[in-house]
This record gives C-alpha cells, structure tokens and sequence, in this order.
C-alpha cells in the first residue's frame, strides 16, 4: 500500500472584509477570483491558492501570514513596488538561508512573503 502524499497546501487567511481582501488580491497582487461564499472565499494565482475567512477579530492577522515560493522575483517586487503594497519592514533582499525575499501585507495585515530560492530565476 502506498504511504500518502501532501499534494499541496492553501493558507486560509482571517480577513475583516472579504470583498476589499479578494478586490486587495486581485487588483494589486494579480490573483484571480476562485469563489466568494459570504464569509469565505478564495483566490488564485498560477499554482497558488489562498483562501479567507471573514472575523469580527478587530486585529484579524496580526500574527498571520504565507511564504509563497516564486521566480523572477525581481520583476514581481518592481511590479509591487510600483503599486505601492510593499511592506517597508520586507524590503528585498538576500537571506543567510538561501533566498531572496520581500513582503507584501494585506488590507488586514496578513504578510505575504515572497521567496525565491538563489539560482532559479532571475
């Protein structure tokens, strides 16, 4: 019998707004809609899925937050930093572990920190 296999995972994200996270996502960060159920919805973006779960929680995603693997992350962070959602504590740059990083933070404060591993895109 074969042992079984994450395929994937999909961060589920607390949002106060759902409309304004999935508009924030889809206008800023280039997803697309996957559904919007009311109090839960989703996005998309090539492999990339993310989910949100509308709370009353005054400070939703204080502590919350994806790493989202990339490449041509140099493209990607002008891209952002021309729409102005960079965050300006995850400016780009190298990390001693291997990649290069930036973060962006949502409507909510939910940080999204892209990562590309070194020698694999630009």
């Amino acid at each position: 019998m074969a042992e079984p296999y994450f395929t994937r995972g999909i961060p589920m994200l607390p949002v106060a707004n759902l409309r304004r996270a999935i508009d924030f996502y889809v206008d800023n960060l280039g997803f697309r809609l996957g559904f919007n159920a009311g109090s839960y919805g989703g996005v998309r973006r090539d492999a990339i899925e993310i989910h949100f779960s509308r709370t009353d929680d005054a400070t939703p995603a204080e502590r919350t937050g994806c790493r989202i693997e990339v490449t041509e992350i140099h493209e990607l962070y002008r891209d952002f930093r021309d729409k102005g959602v960079i965050d300006p504590l995850g400016d780009i740059g190298p990390k001693p572990w291997g990649t290069t990083e930036f973060t962006v933070r949502d409507p909510d404060g939910n940080a999204l920190t892209f990562v590309e591993v070194f020698g694999l895109g630009s």
